[in-house]
């Protein structure tokens, strides 16, 4: 039997009205830690059940173990299509990488319902192919961030997008760790280019590789996380090795894995990391999306992103809650948080295409810390978190000798709890969205939760 927490009964209930309105495909946002996988099975249960052919869609093997791992947990038979298993083609449900798939639909029955694990991505071609090669197919997506680097909308895929709680609200009712980041200036990109909406990798790793790079990476995990379990977002490879070999010069238990290892190899280093015999373990573009281990209690970020969807993945990593964890500590020696904002800030998706707008390269962003709630923004008359106005000999972060300044907001969440607590109809929410600056759509979300809670 599958326990669903409220939220999550509430965006099934909400998926299938949905599909009762004859639509095809129904995107379910729901951010990391927020149970996506387990909420999503029950829809894989309950189809199963009733004889419908399930194909889970992912594009990486974490994933696919992962979403397997799961099925087995929960009772759900099910068939494994990857190179290098045997597979069933008889299961009525078939948990698959994308890649192998396509290249077997003629040995398995057509799915009635196809699960596209990281939605995000259904742009490549191979996921198109099977979106477009099945159109009698029901389409569930899953995502924590439905944005695309190209600026172009999920909506041109699904019909309607259900939304999860945020998180603040998952960290309010700990189901997310609660988290303290600190965050350096922002190392020099000024020679680094951008392709396909991010930095060009080889020109990013050569600039973060250096021993310069703002922030002692080491020297702030001994102060900050001595002996916690961290994991490192490299800009690539070898900057990768180099920071675990780092680490490990100073005394620390550290591993590189990257995708290029042998699957024995990676899997027995995360199984080091896990035991705890490794504290840091580096990666390149390994463990953004599929890496469910909750005993991770720190993040350090050493790779510069303009990928909104990246940047949370990777903190995501570290706010998952686990026995004996009381706080995430994110390390962002990469500027990232300066450019999107922090995991809990809140945030509207939806499915319509995005103006794509230039961003200043992230040595460019001049950072200020507010003196009543130290909420971190760019230069403003007024801080957009608490309305604190900027006096003349205002305090801004100053970066000495690589040190991290931490962003502390437990003040500002109090007064903001209170003033959420003091909000009652429609409109109380839609004044206090305009105090904050922030769209009429969060002041929607918020009275129908209120609402929901209210009911329940």
């Amino acid at each position: 039997m599958i326990q669903l927490r409220p939220y999550q009964a509430r965006v099934i209930e909400e998926s299938r009205e949905a599909y009762a309105r004859r639509l095809r495909a129904v995107l379910l946002c729901m951010p990391t830690g927020a149970g996506k996988t387990v909420t999503a099975s029950t829809v894989v249960h309950g189809s199963s059940g009733k004889g419908k052919v399930v194909w889970w869609l992912v594009h990486r093997r974490e994933l696919l173990n992962q979403a397997s791992q799961t099925f087995h947990s929960l009772g759900i038979p099910h068939g494994v299509v990857q190179s290098g298993h045997v597979s069933n083609p008889h299961a009525l449900v078939q948990v698959a990488s994308v890649q192998t798939i396509i290249r077997r639909l003629d040995d398995l029955p057509p799915p009635d319902l196809m699960v596209f694990d990281e939605s995000h991505h259904i742009g490549s071609a191979s996921w198109t192919t099977l979106y477009e090669r099945f159109p009698r197919a029901r389409v569930l997506g899953l995502t924590a961030t439905p944005w695309r680097l190209d600026g172009q909308g999920l909506g041109n895929w699904f019909q309607h997008m259900v939304l999860g709680p945020s998180v603040a609200e998952l960290i309010e009712n700990g189901s997310l760790s609660r988290y303290r980041l600190f965050a350096p200036a922002t190392p020099d990109l000024s020679g680094v280019g951008t392709t396909a909406g991010d930095f060009k990798r080889s020109a990013l790793s050569a600039a973060m590789d250096k021993p310069q790079i703002v922030g002692d990476a080491i020297g702030h995990y001994k102060r900050l996380c001595a002996g916690k379990r961290a994991v490192a977002f490299a800009a690539g490879v070898q900057n990768s090795q180099n920071i675990a070999a780092q680490f490990r010069e100073a005394g620390i238990p550290a591993e590189h894995v990257d995708g290029s290892m042998s699957v024995e190899d990676r899997d027995a280093a995360v199984q080091r990391f896990r035991a705890g015999q490794t504290l840091v373990l580096s990666n390149a573009d390994l463990f953004g999306e599929g890496f469910d281990v909750p005993a991770i209690e720190a993040a350090i970020l050493l790779r510069p992103t303009k990928s909104l969807s990246l940047h949370l993945q990777q903190v995501g990593r570290a706010l998952r809650p686990a026995p004996g964890k009381d706080e995430a500590i994110i390390l962002d020696h990469a500027g990232n948080s300066l450019i999107h904002g922090l995991p809990d800030d809140p945030r509207e998706w939806d499915l319509a295409d995005r103006e794509r707008k230039k961003r200043s390269a992230p040595s460019e962003v001049p950072v200020r810390q507010c003196d009543e709630c130290f909420f971190v923004y760019r230069p403003a008359p007024k801080c957009p978190q608490c309305g604190h106005a900027v006096e003349v000999k205002a305090r801004e972060i100053e970066q000495v000798d690589g040190t991290l300044e931490e962003v502390n907001r437990d003040a500002a969440r109090r007064a903001a709890r209170k003033e959420e607590s003091e909000c009652e109809t429609l409109s109380d929410w839609q004044d206090l969205a305009r105090r904050r600056g922030y769209k009429m759509g969060w002041a929607m979300h918020r009275y129908q939760a209120r609402q929901r809670s209210a009911a329940a």
